[in-house]
């Protein structure tokens, strides 16, 4: 009776002690995964449809990828100007936006892209790091 109570506490200890944590990192990839199978593909506006959000553990970025229409789906109203305006509008919100701070707090690095869905041609990445939001 001893050696079966002894074998099931060790083999207790080796399935509890077997079962990993998940690190902040890996929870962002599953929640972006479960949050792209659930929410997307999505209009975030009448000209801009969401297509999938996802983590990168390795390089720590979130990235949104976004397929643009109609008046957005143009090449030529990507200028210099017109680019830093976007990145502006989206840094401030970013500032502001209380859902990515944990985001924020762990340092990760959000990249926005945005492609053509007549060409599917890549229009605009905007890339924020820790400095940029303010970490």
């Amino acid at each position: 009776m001893k050696k079966v109570l002894a074998f099931a506490c060790i083999g207790a200890i080796f399935v509890f002690g077997s079962c990993k944590r998940e690190t902040k990192d890996e929870k962002f990839k599953h929640d972006f995964e479960q949050f792209t199978q659930k929410e997307c593909p999505k209009f975030v506006d009448p000209c801009t449809r969401l297509d999938s959000a996802c983590y990168d553990i390795e390089n720590r970025t979130l990235s949104y990828h976004y397929t643009v229409q109609d008046m957005l789906d143009d090449e030529t109203i990507y200028t210099e100007e017109t680019n830093n305006a976007f990145y502006e509008d989206i840094l401030k919100g970013l500032k502001n936006s209380i859902p990515m701070k944990p985001y924020k707090d762990e340092g990760v690095t959000f990249r926005y892209d945005y492609r053509s869905i007549t060409t599917g041609k890549m229009l605009l990445v905007l890339t924020y790091s820790p400095e940029d939001y303010g970490k």
